[in-house]
């Protein structure tokens, strides 16, 4: 028992002797730096900011990674600079602090330096789901559409999961990225879309990670037939499953439903047009393969290629921003399996890019041939 009195009280006095310290920490920094860059010791500005940074709340934290970047180009340090700037600008965005902190001479030339990378970083904000208005809700999405603000005119190019699908350049402003609807549902799983992004004094790779999470349930075979006689008969109902790249149909599936179902009667399955009735669909037919989605966004360079090189034109409708895009799917091979699918961004850090000339093709680019 006096043991643990004594560690308590030992805490207490740590405690005790540590605050005062910590809460000096803030002005104490600031005071340091100014007086650092006013002298132009550089180097000793580097080590303290590296030394702080982990160190500080938000607030503060964003007038270290400002000041950051502006050391590390007086000292030279080209890509610790491109790096630094990077995590400056996805921390804060467009917003710039106010650092009153420093001297009017240090405070000028920080800020001429702040306002010319917010001329040229290419910084990806506001990122959603667009969905057009009249999409019915929770229905399997013809695209996946994001949505984003582009904080400076930028020449771009667009990989998905290694498979290159149009390049160009950007305007500052709003744009809209369409990709194809994976075809496959059956397990959950992750799709990477770098961005590469480039202006006169830096290019970034960008990765936009969409994660898939597929919920899974299995209605038992008379759970089937229960849920089919409490059903309102409907006309003509119909459910589908299509790829698209652009406007191009590349896989389709479609399930028809009877228009009336008897009751007290077994009923299998539907079988999908051209088969005869209550017949086991043939497992050659292609529309019912289980295609991977890696396999088969591999399978469409080809059409990748050609679709780049003739973007369709493409009528304006009004869209709404999502964080997430949430739609149901039934597997038409297994009309039993029901799934739920729900996508979400996962935006991942920018990393600076350094390409080489010889591993981009010219054709990936906009028509004026500008390569990274």
């Amino acid at each position: 028992m006096n043991d643990k009195i004594n560690n308590l009280l030992f805490l207490l006095i740590l405690l005790h002797l540590i605050l005062p310290v910590l809460l000096q920490a803030t002005p104490d920094w600031k005071n340091e730096i100014n007086a650092k860059l006013k002298n132009n010791d550089f180097e000793a500005a580097h080590l303290l900011l590296e030394e702080i940074l982990p160190q500080l709340e938000k607030n503060e934290r964003t007038e270290a990674l400002a000041i950051l970047p502006f050391v590390l180009n007086k000292l030279e340090l080209v890509e610790e600079e491109k790096k630094a700037l990077i995590d400056y600008f996805e921390e804060t965005g467009q917003n710039q602090p106010v650092l009153e902190f420093l001297d009017f001479s240090v405070f000028s030339q920080v800020l001429e330096y702040l306002g010319h990378w917010k001329e040229n970083f290419p910084l990806i904000d506001n990122l959603n789901f667009m969905v057009p208005l009249q999409a019915p809700e929770n229905s399997i999405p013809e695209a996946i559409r994001l949505g984003f603000d582009l904080s400076t005119g930028a020449y771009y190019k667009l990989v998905l999961e290694g498979q290159p699908l149009e390049g160009g350049f950007w305007e500052k402003g709003a744009h809209l990225i369409e990709l194809p609807v994976p075809y496959s549902f059956e397990q959950p799983f992750f799709l990477n879309l770098d961005v590469y992004l480039k202006t006169d004094k830096i290019t970034i790779k960008k990765t936009l990670q969409l994660e898939f999470k597929v919920e899974t349930w299995n209605l038992s075979g008379q759970d089937l037939v229960v849920q089919r006689q409490n059903t309102r008969p409907v006309k003509n109902l119909q459910g589908e499953v299509a790829l698209y790249i652009g406007e191009r149909l590349i896989f389709k599936a479609t399930k028809y439903v009877q228009k009336k179902i008897p009751l007290q009667v077994t009923i299998p399955p539907p079988n999908p047009p051209g088969t005869k009735p209550y017949l086991i669909p043939q497992k050659d037919q292609y529309a019912f393969h289980g295609v991977s989605i890696l396999d088969a966004i591999s399978a469409l360079s080809k059409v990748i290629q050609d679709w780049k090189k003739k973007p369709s034109i493409r009528s304006p409708e009004t869209y709404v921003k999502k964080p997430e895009l949430i739609f149901n799917f039934i597997n038409p091979e297994k009309p039993e399996i029901r799934s739920r699918i729900t996508i979400k961004i996962k935006p991942q850090k920018a990393e600076p890019y350094v390409g080489k000339r010889s591993e981009v093709r010219q054709d990936e680019f906009s028509p004026d041939k500008h390569i990274f």
